[in-house]
């Protein structure tokens, strides 16, 4: 979050940016894919 507030301007693009993929729910999204690669790789793995 400090890393986040060092890079950002209020009402800047980077802001809006931020702002529309925490509004999308972007890191459940992220969460969901890392899950399935997780998953995956368990699967080749047995093969």
């Amino acid at each position: 979050a400090k890393l986040r507030e060092n890079v950002t301007s209020p009402g800047g693009t980077t802001f809006a940016a931020l702002e529309s993929l925490r509004s999308d729910h972007f890191d459940d999204i992220v969460r969901r894919a890392m899950g399935a690669a997780h998953r995956r790789s368990l699967e080749l793995g047995d093969q």
